[in-house]
């Protein structure tokens, strides 16, 4: 009986010892637990791997055959720095991005994903992201202002900006002034009237507005126009979209037929991403940012692009010291060069006007605070995203349109 008692005696020490001795298995998920950090250094290329070091990082991205041959450059450039091995796959349908984030939400997990800015928030509260800011914490040149809400969410970063386009609204002056009109309108009733001046055209084949169908940023640019906003858009300028749609020519970001419409004069306005003007724009051409409103966000007409951390990342170490890299200054300026979609680092709009290029509006236009979305703003925006692309593209009517932003109007 005493040999049982100490067999059982000894199992129980053995017990505790093990007790002690293993790491917890539980996850911690709350949100509280991170330590606070600072922003993900993007002042300078820093150094990456220690010696000896042997990692590889799946990267997915969503980028034109142009763009993705920069971006290796660059990720190379960064390989020979670092010895860390950087395997790159691009989705180059014009739809990849969403193509990626569907991926995240059913398990598909590289190290790293290109996603819209305006995906982040809701990713990052669906649990799909982790922040970035935990892995590193090196204080450096911060994003402009006006991205910093898709990116931030309780406290953290949740993406790395890469570059920005914002939209902008060309048009022949010289066609426009067939029509009786010289230059882009600026208010509601100036669309009316061009809108007006189209319908009675006797050829009956001209389009008042060519639009992307893919994304709201051009229609918010027209929105803008009119000193209204995709946030605050109601019923009028809802009953204004359902009544010119017919005259819509919707098409993608990337059709180059738009500029020989427009030359053509068989479009009158076509609202297009900057760096499709810079590409693809003449001198019979003329651009037109919407203006500046007071207590209307710039960044509504601005198609940013973020690197996120999946939530099952495996190397979210070495993920932030790529990232870092390939979104500093350096590389940013060397992106612009090559793609002319304009950098996300504010500091840039201060130190390196010059190698901006030609710009239709003042630095100052991407600096301003006073118009930066407040927080919470990102679930409402993408509410009112899916809204108008399907106002636009006819799957609503302007009363439909009201029925699904009426809570926040209210």
């Amino acid at each position: 009986m005493l040999k049982r008692k100490n067999y059982w005696l000894l199992f129980a020490v053995l017990l505790l010892a093990l007790t002690s001795l293993s790491p917890s298995m539980e996850l911690n998920t709350d949100h509280g637990s991170y330590p606070p950090r600072q922003p993900l250094d993007q002042s300078e290329r820093p150094p990456s791997g220690e010696a000896g070091e042997i990692q590889s990082l799946q990267i997915r991205v969503s980028l034109s055959t142009e763009e993705f041959s920069v971006l290796e450059q660059i990720s190379k450039e960064y390989t020979l720095s670092s010895g860390v091995d950087v395997n790159l796959k691009n989705v180059e349908a014009e739809d990849g991005g969403a193509q990626i984030q569907q991926e995240l939400t059913v398990g598909t997990s590289p190290d790293i994903v290109m996603l819209d800015g305006h995906s982040i928030y809701d990713l990052a509260t669906r649990g799909y992201l982790l922040p970035v800011d935990i892995y590193q914490s090196v204080p450096g040149s911060t994003p402009l202002t006006m991205l910093i809400p898709q990116m931030q969410w309780n406290g953290y970063n949740w993406g790395v900006p890469l570059d920005i386009d914002p939209y902008v609204l060309v048009y022949s002056p010289e066609r426009l002034a067939v029509l009786g009109v010289a230059e882009v309108p600026a208010s509601l009733a100036q669309w009316n009237e061009l809108l007006g001046r189209v319908k009675v055209d006797p050829e009956k084949k001209r389009y008042l507005l060519a639009m992307d169908t893919r994304n709201p940023y051009g229609y918010a640019a027209v929105l803008h126009s009119m000193g209204s906003s995709l946030l605050s858009a109601g019923l009028e300028q809802a009953q204004w979209t359902e009544a010119a749609r017919s005259y819509f020519y919707l098409t993608s970001r990337f059709n180059k037929e738009i500029w020989e419409l427009l030359q053509d004069g068989k479009v009158a306005v076509a609202a297009v991403p900057l760096s499709e003007w810079k590409k693809h724009g003449n001198s019979t051409l003329a651009v037109q940012m919407p203006k500046k409103q007071e207590g209307v966000p710039n960044e509504e007409v601005i198609d940013s692009r973020f690197f996120a951390l999946p939530a099952q990342s495996g190397s979210p170490e070495a993920a932030v010291k790529w990232l870092a890299y390939v979104t500093s200054d350096t590389a940013q300026l060397e992106w612009l060069e090559n793609t002319d979609r304009l950098p996300a680092l504010a500091e840039l709009y201060r130190s390196a006007q010059p190698k901006l290029g030609l710009l239709p509006m003042e630095a100052g236009w991407f600096l301003a605070e006073d118009n930066t979305p407040g927080s919470g703003t990102e679930a409402e925006w993408n509410r009112r995203a899916d809204a108008a692309l399907g106002l636009i593209t006819g799957k609503l009517d302007a009363a439909g349109y009201q029925a699904f932003v009426k809570p926040a109007l209210e």
